[in-house]
């Protein structure tokens, strides 16, 4: 298999993403040096007695978002290295929460849509919760749209992005800017197949 080459330039979503996820980084980040050096400042003057040790879990813990928060930052432009076919390309993607048609809690993963494909690879969290990859072709693809979210569902933070596909239950994606990845999305599909669009 080959690498997609030229890469895809990066979208609009991709962009306001990883601004709100550098920002979290960002805040996370200073919050751990905060707590450290709070936590250096209380063993040189008080000692390390119960409070301590539960700062320094805290601190722990701040640590460990920092580290995933960054990697899911990473994450944003990794569909990029997923390999292609001789003569695919790669056109769109992001990283997102899969719903799957039983509902339920969602699934993060990346999504990226080639001229021939659109695939879902889940993250190693995911795998170990059992979810596989998959992948639809460009021609069962149809309608792209922005659903308000079920209330009965667990996840309510946000709106999804469904993609019906023939032959099967809709593709269902979340993601913190819904309707840029909508919209960015059925203009790939445009691209991908034109005669397939309504």
């Amino acid at each position: 298999m080959d690498k997609a080459v030229p890469d895809p330039p990066r979208h609009r979503s991709e962009q306001k993403l990883r601004g709100a996820q550098a920002w979290m980084v960002s805040v996370y980040a200073l919050l751990t040096l905060l707590l450290v050096a709070q936590l250096a400042w209380r063993a040189q003057s008080e000692g390390r007695d119960g409070s301590w040790f539960v700062m320094l879990v805290g601190t722990v813990l701040f640590a460990a978002a920092v580290v995933v928060l960054a990697l899911r930052t990473l994450a944003l432009s990794s569909w990029r290295r997923l390999s292609v076919d001789p003569g695919e390309r790669l056109l769109w993607g992001t990283f997102a929460e899969r719903v799957l048609p039983t509902g339920g809690a969602a699934y993060p993963g990346r999504f990226a849509l080639s001229t021939t494909r659109l695939r879902y690879v889940p993250d190693p969290v995911s795998r170990l919760r059992g979810v596989t990859a998959e992948e639809w072709p460009v021609a069962a693809l149809h309608d792209v749209r922005v659903t308000p979210v079920d209330e009965r569902r667990r996840r309510r933070g946000g709106r999804w992005v469904m993609v019906d596909a023939e032959g099967g239950a809709p593709i269902t994606l979340m993601s913190n800017e819904s309707h840029l990845v909508a919209d960015e999305l059925f203009e790939a599909l445009e691209v991908a197949a034109p005669a397939t669009r309504d």
